[in-house]
């Protein structure tokens, strides 16, 4: 059969799910009408997604966020944890089927391994592709890696993805360091797997506002619709008095500076006026300190630029070590760096190549779990009433309460009514 999804996933951090995923719906929504896209697992149900958020936004797709994902992570656990791992994959095929019904192409974005406990002893994104008959898609970090070593884990696991049953779809190397990339090319040269080598881009990891924001969960003092885009290359802590502070401030930094050094804080505004310094993009205030009264009226009288300013309910130094901590995240408003990234893809990609096999790759996966689905969905579409004889046998009864569950077919149990009855409820 014809394929009609494809799995993208990635075992280590930033490894760039999200930058691969936005590729391929690039390349899927040039060819199909409806492409739905699916996470089988997210984070947590309390925290919207970023990634299904930034799809369902760019590609304006005809999805209720709802549809896009299974469980979050403390549901995924509890039921592997009480041995229910078949319900698990059950429902994610059932939730999974319906979105292949419904759209042309289903694209699917597993979770990192990292997330889960260790007590989980199997890759669960492979497991799952291979029951939603899904070619998988590998992404490897290579930032900072020795380059023999992420070779042979490339190796490893994608002799682990075809042994499992899943269709290799193709490998795509990322973050490879400029000096790293020509020894990249001669390992994978004559390689037998679709592999694509993608190149670091500094500027795809330089985190913005709007990631400060979020992952600090900073509130505004000043911002404007335009600054979360704003981006962040430095962090600077105001321990000094100003005159000696602005020998140090560089070019889109962010100052951290208690809100009643005040000093400072008109000094940054000065040197955002003057040609002789640095434009800093923020300031952050610690133990959410507010602004003296006559410092807001002043800043608020300022007609031209205003230096953006949050707040943060911790301390001078774990406010530092947690926006050295802020990871940058392709963001829907963020145009140029969408720009940088599909430039990246589509110079590092064999895009036709990509379509054809898209368009040629077969599979006829077929796992217990996919039969029991297509079985049930069989049974539904054409219901039948089935009369059960052996009604004091308790396998029956089961068996019985999950049809009726399911809604598959009608039951006609022979036997006491009473009897029947207590046992049931």
């Amino acid at each position: 059969m014809k394929i009609k999804s494809l799995y993208i996933a990635a075992q280590e951090k930033n490894a760039g799910s999200l930058f691969v995923s936005m590729g391929m719906m690039e390349v899927l929504k040039r060819n199909l009408h409806r492409v739905a896209f699916f996470r089988p697992i997210i984070y947590s149900k309390n925290v919207r997604d970023n990634d299904i958020n930034f799809i369902l936004q760019r590609y304006n797709l005809d999805i209720n966020y709802e549809d896009c994902y299974g469980y979050d992570i403390s549901e995924v656990e509890e039921l592997i944890a009480n041995n229910r791992d078949n319900e698990l994959i059950e429902n994610l095929i059932e939730k999974f089927k319906k979105l292949e019904k419904e759209y042309d192409f289903v694209l699917c974005e597993g979770i990192r391994k990292s997330f889960l406990t260790s007590t989980i002893s199997y890759d669960l994104n492979v497991k799952i592709a291979q029951n939603f008959d899904a070619p998988y898609i590998n992404i490897i970090n290579a930032k900072d890696e020795n380059v023999k070593e992420v070779y042979e884990k490339l190796l490893i696991e994608n002799e682990y993805i075809t042994s499992q049953g899943c269709t290799h779809f193709a490998t795509f190397v990322n973050r490879i360091d400029e000096k790293n990339y020509e020894n990249f090319l001669k390992l994978t040269k004559k390689n037998r797997y679709n592999i694509y080598l993608l190149k670091e881009v500094v500027e795809l990891d330089i985190p913005t506002i709007e990631d400060v924001i979020e992952s600090l969960k900073a509130k505004s003092v000043i911002l404007g619709k335009e600054d979360r885009s704003r981006i962040i290359r430095g962090v600077k802590v105001a321990a000094l008095t100003l005159d000696n502070f602005l020998d140090y401030i560089e070019e889109d930094d962010l100052v951290i500076v208690p809100a009643d050094r005040s000093e400072i804080i008109l000094g940054l505004y000065g040197a955002l006026h003057s040609s002789s310094y640095a434009n800093i993009s923020a300031i952050v205030f610690p133990f959410d300190m507010k602004i003296h009264p006559n410092i807001q009226k002043l800043i608020d009288g300022l007609e031209s630029f205003k230096i953006p300013i949050l707040s943060v309910a911790t301390d001078t130094y774990n406010t530092a070590k947690n926006v050295m901590q802020v990871h940058a995240r392709l963001r829907v408003n963020a145009e140029r760096k969408i720009a940088l990234a599909l430039g990246l893809f589509n110079s590092s990609v064999d895009v036709k190549k990509i379509e054809e096999k898209i368009a040629t790759t077969f599979s006829d996966i077929m796992t217990p779990q996919m039969f029991k689905y297509k079985l049930f969905n069989r049974a539904h579409a054409n219901k039948k009433t089935i009369v059960l004889p052996e009604s004091n046998d308790e396998r029956i009864l089961r068996a019985a309460e999950i049809i009726l569950r399911r809604g598959v077919a009608n039951i006609i149990l022979l036997g006491d009514a009473k009897e029947l009855s207590e046992r049931y409820m």
